[in-house]
């Protein structure tokens, strides 16, 4: 029996081809349980990529005064799906590197679409992601911008939000945001109102961005006038 580890070209996905076994991911292998824990078997076939900021300890700066009516306009990162793959988010964390002025409640908002074509109009930093397999450098189809992000969806639809912070925030707050994850823990490790430095995280729900479709994730603070900064990592796979 032949055993490859890395993952193969797809040559069935999502049609009524006859296939063994009789029920079979999109590359012809079957669903059972995979080998360790977390994402290390998508990390082992070669289809987990991460990005983050190009400089260490330099932050990014978001938008100026994102408020309520921009959350699908003005994006801290955008991310469109150039390819042929689905891309499935794991994971977004965010290092505050800078205050903005005011914005006293914080939220965090995720849409997604199928434009067909990139949702981003202007701004931003591009970000090159890198798969975590040290052996293979396949160029991601991602296309990711993070920073003061403008963009134009075309028939959004907002698929998680929630209010991460209710102060103004502090510098060297984190923020974990978790896609589809399973394993629930607190919010915060303090109330999400106090004033020293937090760090808490922030579940949402699975999601995938198919080929041709958009995701914005926003931060909004209906009072905030001054731009905000941060670090930040981001996970997908892309399969």
């Amino acid at each position: 029996m032949a055993i490859k580890r890395i993952i193969p070209s797809a040559i069935n996905a999502d049609s009524d081809a006859v296939t063994y076994p009789s029920r079979t991911g999109g590359y012809l292998e079957a669903y059972t349980i995979p080998l360790g824990a977390g994402d290390y078997a998508f990390a082992d076939e070669g289809s987990c990529y991460v990005c983050t900021n190009p400089t260490t300890a330099s932050g990014i700066a978001g938008h100026a005064a994102p408020v309520v009516a921009d959350t699908d306009t003005k994006a801290l990162l955008h991310l469109y799906n150039g390819g042929t793959k689905t891309i499935q988010p794991h994971f977004l964390e965010l290092e505050v590197t800078a205050v903005g002025t005011a914005g006293t409640i914080t939220y965090c908002v995720v849409y997604i679409d199928n434009k067909g074509a990139t949702a981003l109009t202007s701004g931003g930093t591009t970000i090159t992601p890198v798969n975590v397999r040290s052996d293979i450098s396949t160029v991601s189809s991602a296309i990711i911008t993070f920073g003061a992000c403008v963009t134009a969806m075309t028939s959004s639809r907002k698929v998680g939000q929630q209010i991460c912070r209710e102060v103004i925030p502090v510098v060297q707050d984190t923020m974990m945001i978790r896609f589809g994850s399973p394993n629930m823990a607190p919010h915060f490790g303090m109330t999400s109102a106090g004033t020293a430095t937090a760090h808490g995280i922030v579940h949402m729900s699975p999601i995938v961005i198919g080929p041709g479709g958009n995701l914005n994730i926003s931060l909004i603070r209906p009072s905030q006038s001054a731009a905000a900064s941060y670090q930040f990592t981001f996970g997908y796979v892309e399969r």
